[in-house]
């Protein structure tokens, strides 16, 4: 997303530094924890159906897609909980990396509590939030699709496009009928699209949500990836949790918008401490989304309007976009 400028072997010093950081929490959690981490599940279910089971009844209520389950095959090969920490490294490491693609400002973010949450729980949102810099991880963005594609639709690969495919067409082959095994599956465990219920858990997108309306105003920008980011990821439904929005902190450029996304989700995160105990879990949800639609996805739109519409995009793409108006049309790279 811009010019390196740190020292690659410094980069690299850093990233695995943090990425170290984050697996040891990790780790931490896992052993202090007896509610199973995320990566812990998939990662469970991955090795029920590489032995042909159905991880659907193995699993109660797992909510991952069958491809997503089989691009973690390679996550599967350690045991527990070696695997969901080597995982996590890996991961903080890339996302890390990422975000020194724009100095040294940007690290600001590998601190918010999205992050810490991501960690602690072992989410893949580094690893989405990494791909935008780094192509080949776009392998994994098939094990969460409604949150994946945000990272492809920002900077679309054929890493992510072909390795989905051939994940899907292998989840046919070995379950022809995974995706009504999965739906099903995401049925009892409770996940819902609704602003409230009696389901355990809240998908919805942060547009639906006070203020997130105002997001799209970053649709003027769209040549920019970081502009598609956030517009994809304020337009699809996610868990409202913080640490779907960790991808975000590749947004801000320079010290002060980088401490102002990560003051937004601190922000975010001691008013849903304050405010506890919530009397059903999907409140808290509604609760997060709305929060960090305020204090987060606002900040990052007002930071992505200042900067102008300028990206580079395929030319057989440049060619049909000729016949926009200057105005909506942007300019290209250089």
């Amino acid at each position: 997303m811009g010019t390196n400028t740190v020292n690659p072997r410094r980069r690299l010093e850093i990233s695995a530094g943090l990425g170290l950081l984050a697996a040891l929490v990790t780790h931490a959690f896992a052993v202090l924890d007896t509610v199973p981490r995320d990566i812990a599940l998939i990662l469970r279910g991955t090795r029920a159906a590489l032995h042909g089971q159905d991880p659907y009844t193995t699993i109660t209520g797992l909510a991952y897609p069958l491809p997503g389950l089989i691009a973690m095959a390679p996550w599967s090969l350690p045991p527990e909980p070696a695997a969901s920490v080597l995982f996590m490294f890996v991961s903080a490491t890339a996302f890390a990396w990422a975000l020194m693609a724009e100095g040294y400002a940007p690290l600001l973010g590998f601190f918010s509590p999205g992050m810490l949450f991501a960690a602690q729980v072992g989410q893949w949102s580094p690893l989405f939030a990494a791909a935008l810099v780094i192509a080949p991880l776009g392998v994994f963005l098939i094990v969460k699709p409604h949150v994946g594609i945000a990272t492809f639709l920002a900077r679309p690969t054929w890493w992510a496009a072909g390795s989905a495919i051939v994940c899907i067409l292998v989840a046919f082959a070995l379950q022809p009928t995974w995706l009504f095994d999965w739906r099903a599956s995401m049925a009892r465990g409770g996940v819902h699209l609704e602003r409230a219920g009696s389901g355990r858990y809240l998908y919805a997108a942060p547009v639906m949500l006070p203020g997130g309306v105002l997001v799209l105003a970053a649709l003027s920008r769209w040549r920019r990836p970081e502009a598609r980011l956030l517009i994809a990821l304020s337009l699809l439904p996610q868990s409202l949790h913080l640490y779907e929005i960790v991808p975000l902190a590749l947004i801000p450029r320079g010290w002060r918008e980088s401490a102002l996304y990560l003051a937004g989700g601190h922000l975010v995160w001691w008013v849903l401490r304050e405010m506890r105990p919530w009397p059903i879990y999907p409140e808290y949800l509604l609760a997060s989304g709305t929060l960090y639609t305020l204090f987060v996805f606002l900040p990052l739109t007002a930071m992505v309007l200042k900067r102008p519409n300028v990206g580079e995009l395929p030319a057989w793409l440049e060619r049909r976009l000729a016949i926009l108006p200057a105005w909506l049309r942007g300019t290209v790279c250089g």
